[in-house]
């Protein structure tokens, strides 16, 4: 692809993205508003966008933390046109490169863990690992979300090197839920949240770790 990657600083860049999250998310609840954006983005934020003309394809936003080391990146999104193609994952790498020439050595954001396809490049493309669980962590979303509850997982990348696994192994598997279920809350998509959920959760905050997805299987498996 030859697109132009641009860095989104002041309210006249960062203008395009609240229009570009209501066509990849659909709801109005998840959307970040330009003073918002423009405030984050000046107290240690950032923003890129990836461009095909003046068409924003794709995009990347983080925020400073409570932790100096630490970038929470609050969305990638890719125009479903443009994704299969590297995109993602390319503006990962240069949030990545972003963050190291300003001395911050992780990053953290939350993902939907019935939504194995992005478990998958969290995991197993970038090499995070999930963290911590949090039940119906943003309220009820709506659009790509439908009426769940919004359940998530905390990941940390870390971005100096690879990262370190135990041996001991635990496995939880993931409920068939594809994402219309999720975004009409059909019953498989409720029962799925609720299983997961009752496995992780307690997991996570027992000192074990996401250190890989088994897509075809439909599981996670968990080291510490």
């Amino acid at each position: 692809m030859s697109l132009e990657f641009r860095e989104l600083v002041d309210a006249d860049d960062l203008a395009v993205l609240p229009p570009f999250e209501q066509y990849i998310w659909g709801g109005e609840s998840e959307l970040v508003s330009v003073n918002v954006l423009v405030a984050t983005v000046s107290e240690g934020g950032m923003a890129i966008g990836a461009f095909d003309g003046e068409r924003i394809v794709g995009a990347v936003y983080g925020f400073a933390t409570r932790d100096p080391e630490v970038l929470h990146s609050h969305y990638l999104a890719v125009d479903p046109e443009y994704r299969r193609r590297g995109l993602a994952k390319e503006l990962k790498l240069r949030q990545r490169h972003w963050c190291l020439e300003r001395d911050i050595t992780a990053m953290r954001w939350t993902y939907d863990p019935l939504q194995l396809a992005n478990a998958r490049f969290n995991i197993e493309v970038l090499g995070a690992e999930g963290i911590a669980y949090h039940a119906n962590h943003y309220g009820v979303l709506g659009g790509i979300n439908g009426g769940l509850p919004s359940d998530r997982v905390t990941v940390r990348w870390d971005l100096l090197g690879p990262r370190r696994t135990g041996h001991e192994v635990m496995e939880v598997p993931v409920p068939m839920a594809t994402p219309h279920d999720i975004a009409t809350s059909s019953p498989a998509a409720e029962h799925a949240r609720h299983a997961v959920r009752d496995l992780l959760q307690p997991a996570l905050a027992g000192g074990w770790r996401i250190t890989s997805v088994d897509f075809e299987d439909r599981r996670y498996l968990l080291t510490r």
